[in-house]
């Protein structure tokens, strides 16, 4: 069945006609399934479409133009150069040996480019990897150590491709919820902004977006340190339901008990605002819909505690209007709220 829809949502990630939802679902399809079953789906969609013209070369441009990006080397100098030695190489050399060579991908659009020369590979192997995801998008990965990551909207989620080998090191500039594979001997390490995090084998929830004024993480089970990458005794240890927020501006740790189905919501696709106003209300869903508000009036200053389980963003802003009293209009991913 996942294999069915995974091809399905390819042939029309290809060929353009993909919508939003679909193209959400395609990446956590893409994260989550057994790479060999995402590999023998993209050798088929990519088979079906060179039928149609064999002689046609040129389409896997077609391909780069049409298929988005969802995993990179962060150096952008070493990516350029990598492209250009495999472009030099007709695809249908690799296409006809994928199943045969190492399973190195670097994921370029949707396609995926499978390097057979040594010192190409060498190259990979000291690449950084990178989940991005947009506001409105959700991902989840399984990292070579076994640790499950649920990667949040407007997240960027970086690790190496030697993790797992000496270190397991992270980066994470957004929101993540992690389940980590214990291993006494090499520490799972997620750093941030500013504040680091250092596990042993846990489940937890961070919360680092830059553009916020605080770090924020949440302890589900087994034990987490939180400590400055500026001033590494400055630290603190959390036990399962509690949470910690970093202030950047005064540089200190704040520890208090917590509601780990609040601080946890958005892994079930759920959104809770606990005795919020409008104002921080409003950023959090562009974040979780990928809509933009714009504002004609003045916000209200009325504080909300309410919940919604997959609700689509019409449903809440119905809601919303009859709390905060104000009418909207939606264009598109647009939306208009007049305050009365």
């Amino acid at each position: 069945m996942e294999h069915q829809e995974l091809s399905a949502l390819l042939k029309k990630q290809l060929y353009g006609v993909i919508q939003h939802q679909e193209f959400v679902r395609l990446k956590e399809l893409v994260f989550s399934l057994e790479a060999q079953l995402v590999e023998q789906c993209l050798y088929e969609v990519w088979e079906a479409h060179e039928a149609t013209d064999k002689r046609n070369l040129t389409s896997f441009e077609i391909v780069k133009a049409n298929l988005k990006r969802i995993i990179q080397p962060q150096n952008k100098a070493e990516e350029q150069a990598q492209a250009q030695n495999v472009e030099s190489i007709p695809f249908l050399y690799y296409a006809q040996r994928i199943a045969a060579v190492i399973l190195l991908p670097l994921m370029l659009s949707f396609g995926v480019y499978y390097f057979t020369k040594k010192s190409t590979i060498d190259d990979l192997a000291k690449s950084q990897y990178s989940i991005e995801t947009s506001n409105g998008e959700r991902s989840r990965l399984v990292l070579p150590d076994g640790t499950r990551v649920i990667v949040s909207a407007n997240t960027t989620f970086t690790y190496p491709a030697t993790f797992g080998k000496e270190n397991r090191e992270v980066s994470l500039s957004g929101e993540a919820y992690f389940d980590v594979t214990h291993n006494k001997d090499l520490p799972f390490i997620v750093k941030s902004k500013e504040i680091n995090i250092k596990v042993l084998g846990t489940k937890f929830n961070i919360h680092a977006y830059p553009n916020e004024d605080y770090f924020e993480a949440s302890l589900v089970e087994g034990s987490i340190q939180a400590y400055s990458e500026n001033k590494p005794k400055l630290s603190v240890k959390l036990a399962p339901n509690e949470k910690v927020i970093f202030n950047y501006a005064n540089q200190s740790f704040d520890k208090s008990t917590t509601d780990l189905k609040v601080e946890t919501a958005w892994t079930r696709g759920d959104l809770y605002f606990k005795s919020e106003k409008l104002l921080s209300i409003l950023p959090k869903l562009e974040r979780y819909y990928g809509v933009t508000f714009n504002i004609a009036g003045q916000i209200p200053n009325q504080i909300l505690t309410a919940s919604y389980h997959e609700a689509d963003v019409n449903d809440i802003l119905i809601n919303l209007a009859v709390h905060y009293k104000f009418n909207y209009t939606k264009n598109g991913d647009t939306i208009l709220l007049n305050f009365k």
